[in-house]
């Protein structure tokens, strides 16, 4: 019998079952709590989930349904069996998620803008993965909250291209991701100026940074040339709108600044990096690198800027991975083997039962795995005491039942290691033909940066063992956690903030991986697990 793989947002937990399985059982087998009244019986209604793609309805989905939420794709879980792939939004909040708030900005000084007397604003770094609000005292150019969230649009694709390809395909596509995002971002903004007691007609001003895919999206643009070479974004300069242009309801006269894009692949974001960490003006070099499903990378040779973009897709995040998760409550954050015929140490976050293991923890066992001689450096699983057959493919035991408080047999599959492999090697491939193409050596460098939350929460030195990053020595990687936030903030603060990196980001140089000459050779040799560069 066929078998399917029910993925399950926002934990991003994936089940391997077979076509008569329902979504229900599906995610009782996970330890995912769904409401059931009726024991599964379609007659209490109470078992509502976003199914994509939406199933043919069942009698009792018309019955317990509004038909606002039939259309957005809400059916009953207990109705509906796996004979496709799937992708189910459990429609309560993310417990304990773990969502990168916090970076580092240069200390360089910042001119506040003048007049902006008891104004507040709102700055917000709208990631593919989460959404992070900060609101600021515009005059006194301080922070006085923050609010975060899993960015709906999940639902419909874990990267960037798997969003574009659903808005450009479907005849609404574009417009339920628009809407998702916009309703998504307004609720963060009421969260915060309630929990502070500011009214919402103090919100002069907003600021967003994000990934041209985003900022397309959110603007209601169409996203089809993000989609095929030569990727060029509709819009590259730099926007700012009144919030009911946008769409927004409840910040119609808030002025909405929206930063400038790069290239197809390096957005806002980016822009907001360097500007936190003014690279424009360093007299070192400096190699920035953020590690998402998008990897962008930037190198800063004494103030001259290069970038390129590195397609790492959603390994990192726990997809494609057979037992992979997002950071929250629930996953394997860190792992060490000590004993490699002895079941690993690991770190849950939220230190409650097991459930499957994040990307800071994926790069932590593909290290100790190498390490214990349990993969070789061509990823290569290996015999041990550990590693079982299980479904045609070896895989390393994590953990099995009653192991490190686990209540279902985790493992690391063959499959596994060559994701994390494709992932890992994308990026150090960007690193490597971005410095082989500006003559930088090893040697040169004197800072590596990381940014956002995956470079925030990884071991630099599992992440350097496995060849992750380029082989600089460790006391030189440097995480700044959120910078494109904090570069959302600077721009939200001041219009000469906004000049500065607009004239900025109008110098760099952006390099097109695809079209370098050597770059098949070079990515295949950068997926080799080993701290050295593929040069």
């Amino acid at each position: 019998m066929a078998r399917k793989i029910v993925t399950f947002e926002p934990s991003g937990l994936k089940i391997d079952v077979n076509e008569t399985t329902t979504i229900l059982e599906a995610a009782r087998e996970l330890g995912l709590h769904i409401p059931s009244e009726c024991g599964g019986r379609g007659t209490c209604g109470k078992c509502q989930v976003l199914i994509e793609p939406p199933p043919r309805p069942s009698e009792s989905d018309y019955t317990h349904i509004s038909k606002s939420d039939f259309k957005r794709g809400v059916r009953l879980a207990c109705q509906h069996k796996s004979k496709t792939h799937f992708h189910v939004a459990v429609m309560q909040a993310v417990s304990h998620a773990k969502i990168l708030i916090d970076g580092v900005a240069s200390p360089t000084k910042l001119d506040i803008d003048k007049g902006l007397e008891r104004q507040k604003g709102i700055a917000i770094d709208l990631g593919t993965t989460t959404i992070v609000a900060y609101l600021l005292e515009l005059e006194k150019g301080i922070q006085i909250g923050h609010a975060a969230t899993l960015n709906p649009q999940i639902m419909y694709g874990e990267d960037v291209m798997s969003r574009i390809t659903f808005a450009v395909t479907e005849d609404d596509g574009a417009e339920v991701l628009r809407d998702l995002v916009l309703r998504r971002i307004e609720e963060l903004i009421v969260e915060l100026t309630s929990s502070t007691q500011i009214v919402l007609q103090d919100l002069s001003r907003l600021a967003i940074v994000g990934n041209p895919a985003m900022h397309h999206l959110l603007l209601g643009l169409d996203t089809k040339s993000l989609g095929m070479a030569p990727y060029e974004p509709v819009i590259k300069n730099a926007l700012t709108k009144r919030g009911d242009e946008l769409g927004f309801t409840t910040i119609k006269e808030t002025s909405v600044y929206l930063a400038p894009n790069i290239a197809g692949f390096v957005g806002g974001d980016t822009a907001g990096f360097i500007l936190s960490q003014r690279l424009d003006s360093t007299d070192k070099v400096v190699l920035g690198i953020d590690i998402g499903t998008n990897g962008e990378i930037v190198l800063s040779i004494k103030g001259e800027l290069f970038c390129c973009s590195a397609a790492a897709g959603s390994a990192f995040e726990g997809a494609m991975i057979k037992h992979g998760m997002r950071a929250q409550e629930g996953a394997i954050e860190h792992l060490s083997i000590s004993d490699p015929h002895e079941a690993p140490k690991i770190h849950v976050i939220g230190d409650s039962t097991p459930k499957g293991i994040c990307g800071s923890g994926i790069v932590d066992i593909v290290a100790e795995l190498k390490a214990s001689g349990i993969i070789g450096s061509n990823g290569k699983m290996l015999e041990s005491s550990r590693v079982i057959t299980l479904q045609g493919e070896k895989a390393y035991i994590i953990s099995k039942p009653g192991e490190n408080n686990s209540e279902k047999l985790l493992v690391f599959t063959q499959n596994d290691v060559r994701q994390v492999q494709l992932a890992k090697g994308a990026i150090l491939a960007g690193a490597s033909i971005l410095m082989e193409s500006t003559q930088t050596d090893i040697s040169d460098i004197d800072m590596l940066l990381l940014a956002g939350a995956f470079g925030n929460f990884i071991n630099p030195e599992n992440a350097l063992a496995i060849g992750l990053l380029p082989p600089v020595d460790l006391e030189k990687i440097i995480p700044v956690g959120n910078a494109a936030g904090e570069g959302a903030k600077r721009m939200l603060w001041s219009l000469r903030e906004r000049e500065l990196i607009e004239n900025v980001v109008a110098r760099v140089k952006y390099l097109e991986l695809a079209q370098y000459d050597n770059f098949a050779r070079i990515f295949s040799q950068a997926t080799i697990l080993e701290g050295k560069m593929p040069i």
